[in-house]
């Protein structure tokens, strides 16, 4: 169970710190993650930078249910936010958030490790006997790591409760310089536990590595469990949908636009394409989709009124995604605010990966498959 932070000093105490080691941050919004991280706190304002161009974070981030993640010595805090807008800070461009009256704070990520993309990782150890072995690493944690022994050294030149010394690089992060004990060996593999706390030169680096790489797990868990939904005996999912039903509906007039979305979506859902029209868009409402994405092609007051009309015949519990193409992402947020969409984003061809990822969140979120995606880090 989360512990509370309502203390405002502690609060003010902690985001200042982050915001001096230009701490890791995660934004949560119901469809999407965009990593960021601190870089100001000024009274009750704290200013961020996030990759993502900051016109399209700020749309993005417009959004009632906001949430904040970043990691904290040994855990993680979480806090509802509340967005304030554009700021700048030393020539940096920011985005501002209020100071939250309350933190959550997390310890899962005590027992996390990371295992993906350390195989190549080499430690050094010094055993009991003064010998040098180096191990390739399996996984690691803030309290340990697994390592494998490599150049054939055998299992009785170290055993369980064996006390070493350790080094551990992780390139462009930090040097993991300790004393740790063995505490199993199985097979060539054994554990390790540190035997003190990590000092917080080592401990603030490592905690930020590792908080992003459990934030990537949270996505790729929730991607193949939303992938290993599968068709009953009665062929219906778990919406209710039966087997010719369910997908993507994409309505509009535009060849190009449709291909392009058939080719980047298509793959994973099965991809309609209606013509803005009531009778084309009734035809195939009736295979109740699972979103639909709605074409806006221009901001001329004639499109608007006929597109205000169509978007009223989708039904309320399918959601809807505004998309643009000849209008600027503000006017196009203003629309879909006004028409209560569930989203809205301008398509350029660049954007591919990260529209992919929005209706990805957008069909986790309505059908209850796990968190969102994290938005591309280099859009």
């Amino acid at each position: 169970m989360a512990k509370v932070k309502n203390n405002k000093v502690e609060i003010q105490t902690i985001f200042k710190e982050a915001c001096d080691r230009r701490e890791s941050l995660i934004f949560v919004t119901p469809y999407l993650r965009f990593e960021s991280n601190f870089v100001h706190l000024d009274g009750h304002e704290v200013h961020a930078r996030v990759t993502l161009g900051r016109g399209d974070a700020l749309s993005a981030l417009s959004v009632v249910d906001l949430k904040l993640r970043f990691p904290y010595a040994y855990s993680f805090l979480e806090a509802p936010a509340k967005l304030l807008g554009p700021g700048l800070y030393e020539g940096i461009r920011t985005i501002r958030f209020a100071l939250p009256a309350m933190l959550y704070e997390h310890d899962d990520r005590k027992s996390f490790r990371v295992d993906r993309g350390v195989g190549n990782i080499i430690a050094t150890i010094g055993t009991p006997a003064n010998q040098i072995i180096v191990a390739s690493v399996v996984d690691i944690s803030a309290h340990g790591a697994k390592l494998s022994i490599r150049d054939g050294v055998h299992n009785s030149d170290l055993k369980a409760n064996d006390k070493i010394s350790l080094s551990i690089p992780i390139p462009g992060i930090v040097t993991i310089n300790i004393n740790a004990i063995i505490r199993y060996m199985e097979n060539g593999e054994f554990g390790l536990e540190y035997t003190s706390r990590l000092p917080a030169s080592t401990m603030d680096p490592l905690g930020s590595w590792i908080f992003i790489k459990q934030e990537e797990e949270r996505g790729r868990i929730d991607f193949r469990r939303s992938q290993n939904e599968h068709w009953t005996d009665g062929e219906v999912d778990g919406t209710g949908r039966t087997k010719d039903q369910g997908g993507i509906l994409a309505i509009t007039s535009d060849d190009a636009l449709e291909e392009a979305l058939k080719k980047l979506l298509s793959e994973e859902n099965k991809f309609y394409r209606a013509q803005p029209t009531a009778g084309s868009i009734k035809k195939l409402l009736e295979k109740r989709p699972h979103l639909v994405i709605f074409h806006i092609p221009d901001n001329n007051l004639e499109v608007r009124r006929l597109s205000k009309s169509l978007i009223g015949l989708i039904p309320m519990d399918i959601p809807t995604l505004l998309m643009g193409t000849g209008i600027d992402s503000e006017a196009l947020s203003e629309l879909g605010q006004e028409w209560k969409v569930a989203s809205s984003i301008v398509y350029t061809k660049e954007r591919g990966i990260l529209i992919h990822r929005l209706v990805l969140g957008m069909i986790r979120k309505h059908f209850g498959h796990g968190e969102s995606p994290m938005a591309p880090k280099d859009f």
